[in-house]
């Protein structure tokens, strides 16, 4: 499992599988949020799904297939969120996305493309969401653009680039919504990012790095929305952090480490979002958590466990 949301009762899924909910669906289902059962909803990939978002009735999805939803579709595609069926919507890139994420009438995608929608993008775009043609918006990344984050007027990216909107920033960005230019906010992270998420006035930062922010910040950080500084939050995990979801005072995460937070916590912990301390909520995955996503009071975890909750 690579990508989870819910929406509207329903949990939208993505990754590599071919059967879930107890029903056969290769690489992308939507399941009852209640019991888990797979929806008659069967978009079809041909490959991996690797990133999902939706907006209005249209769920978005970007990876390495070719065809979803019953229409050719290369990484990118547009899905009714009623039938499944591919949109007339198009983008077309030459490789597919990483990373989406839906702001109003603009889809922003990142990954490793080179086009989109008929013109140069490097790595990162900017797709009217009627028409799925490339607005002038255009950072021009020079290394792939594995996360995204949109705030007020901001996008946030993340990933392994070292020059985006035309400044050197490594790895970590902010980019104006409408220029596409890199602000001055610039954490410097020294390895590759996984995953942002932004809270209030704090944006939190999930990878492989060991200094953000000017400080020393393993796999995982909260970075001052204005300024770029590491706050002084610091989990500390030691293992890659590849998930964030955040929900009032508690932000959840998933991936490869095995302590976080200042305690022992296999691969998905809950931290205190003032004090960065794991509570004592621990699900105990025994394998890697790719995707998280949250609704009430339920914290929803995907990646290659087979055991986690105390449950297979």
């Amino acid at each position: 499992m690579s990508a989870l949301l819910v929406s509207g009762g329903i949990v939208y899924a993505g990754g590599q599988f071919t059967a879930i909910g107890g029903q056969t669906r290769n690489r992308i289902a939507a399941l009852d949020a209640a019991t888990g059962s797979a929806t008659a909803w069967n978009p079809n990939a041909s490959s991996n799904v690797l990133a999902l978002a939706v907006g209005g009735g249209t769920v978005y999805a970007g990876g390495a297939f070719a065809t979803i939803g019953g229409q050719t579709r290369n990484g990118i595609a547009a899905l009714d969120a009623g039938s499944g069926t591919a949109t007339a919507w198009n983008p077309n890139p030459n490789f597919g996305a990483y990373a989406l994420a839906v702001d109003g009438g603009t889809v922003y995608a990142g990954g490793n493309f080179t086009s989109m929608g008929g013109q140069t993008r490097n790595r990162i775009a900017a797709l009217d969401a009627g028409t799925g043609i490339p607005t002038a918006w255009n950072p021009n990344s020079n290394n792939q653009v594995s996360a995204l984050a949109v705030s007020g007027g901001t996008v946030y990216a993340g990933g392994f680039f070292t020059n985006i909107g035309g400044q050197f920033r490594n790895r970590i960005a902010a980019l104006d919504a409408v220029t596409g230019s890199a602000t001055p906010w610039n954490p410097q992270a020294d390895n590759a990012l996984d995953a942002l998420a932004v809270s209030g006035g704090t944006v939190y930062a999930a990878g492989a790095f060991t200094n953000i922010g000017g400080q020393a910040r393993n796999r995982i950080a909260a970075l001052d929305a204005a300024t770029g500084t590491a706050t002084a939050w610091n989990p500390d995990a030691n293992g890659t952090v590849a998930a964030l979801a955040v929900s009032g005072g508690t932000m959840y995460v998933g991936g490869n480490f095995f302590t976080v937070g200042g305690q022992a916590r296999n691969r998905l912990a809950a931290l205190d979002a003032v004090t960065g301390s794991a509570t004592a909520w621990n699900p105990d995955a025994n394998g890697p958590v790719a995707a998280l996503t949250l609704s009430g009071g339920t914290v929803y975890a995907g990646g290659t466990f087979t055991n986690v909750g105390g449950q297979p």
